[in-house]
């Protein structure tokens, strides 16, 4: 007869396999929305227009499943705590607390609330290069929602187009330029706590495959750095993020790129112009 030992250290394979195998991790999604100067969609609204506004965003947010929701043009605290309202679950991680720009008072706030726990969460501006003074800025939440399974999470609100058309693009790629920065930074701070996905989304202000933005290096910098495209493959019409008005024809603004996940599904929410004059974004990704 084998001694005790010996048959334990023989059998002892046998019993690693019938262990119970880890879970995998569920598909998570993640919505950003520019929800246009929350509430009222206008600087100094009416009571009668934030009132608006704000039934109108608690409609359209109880329709989405989503994880994380990232809001753009909100303006402080306490109104991205009202936006998400009407979600169960959901509180707000971090709000920027960006200053009103050269001859406003008020000013567009970037928000990432969510039904997880954060590690950690932050906003940061913008810093000036030279003469490229990029408005607003950033913000990051870190999350862990599976052991040693990290998500970094980024919203962006980037310079629009109501100025000179090659200067906004030059503004726009140096928030970028500094956004890889941080990204390296980050991934040398968090790459010693497990594997790491990363989402980038918001308001982008232009599209990779608009013609007006050829030159543009906003998102190839996004690419060159790893990132995918949401929005890969899917037919303009698809993807319409601002319908067309009197001023400006349709576009696709709003963008989601990720790295180190799988994209399951991409799509623009049938949210109300009542609420904002975007549409909403999600996208479902697999981390595992």
């Amino acid at each position: 007869m084998l001694p005790r030992v010996l048959l334990l250290l023989l059998l002892a394979p046998f019993f690693a396999r019938a262990e119970t195998p880890v879970p995998s991790l569920p598909p998570l999604t993640i919505t950003f929305w520019n929800v246009q100067w929350f509430p009222g969609r206008r600087p100094n609204a009416s009571r009668a227009e934030e009132n608006r506004q704000v039934r109108s965003v608690h409609a359209d947010l109880s329709q989405l499943d989503s994880d994380i929701i990232a809001l753009e043009e909100v303006r402080d605290w306490e109104h991205a705590v009202l936006a998400v309202q009407s979600r169960p679950g959901f509180k707000v991680d971090v709000c920027s607390t960006f200053p009103p720009r050269e001859g406003q008072k008020e000013a567009q706030q970037v928000a990432i609330t969510s039904r997880l726990q954060p590690l950690s969460a932050w906003s940061e501006l913008w810093k000036p290069s030279g003469a490229i003074v990029p408005p607003r800025g950033f913000a990051f939440a870190v999350y862990e929602p599976a052991p040693r399974q990290l998500l970094l999470v980024y919203a962006l609100h980037l310079k629009s187009n109501r100025g000179e058309i090659r200067e906004d693009m030059r503004i726009r790629e140096e928030s970028i330029v500094q956004l890889i920065a941080h990204l390296k930074a980050m991934e040398t701070a968090y790459a010693k706590l497990g594997t790491l996905s990363w989402i980038v989304g918001g308001d982008f202000n232009t599209a990779p495959d608009e013609p007006r933005f050829a030159s543009e290096k906003t998102v190839p910098l996004l690419r060159d750095a790893g990132f995918r495209w949401s929005w890969e493959g899917t037919p303009f019409t698809s993807r319409i993020t601002v319908p067309a008005d009197a001023r400006y024809p349709a576009a696709c603004f709003d963008q989601i790129f990720y790295r180190g996940s799988t994209l399951i599904k991409a799509w623009v929410g049938s949210t109300s112009p009542q609420s904002s004059d975007h549409r909403a974004v999600s996208a479902t990704f697999s981390l595992n």
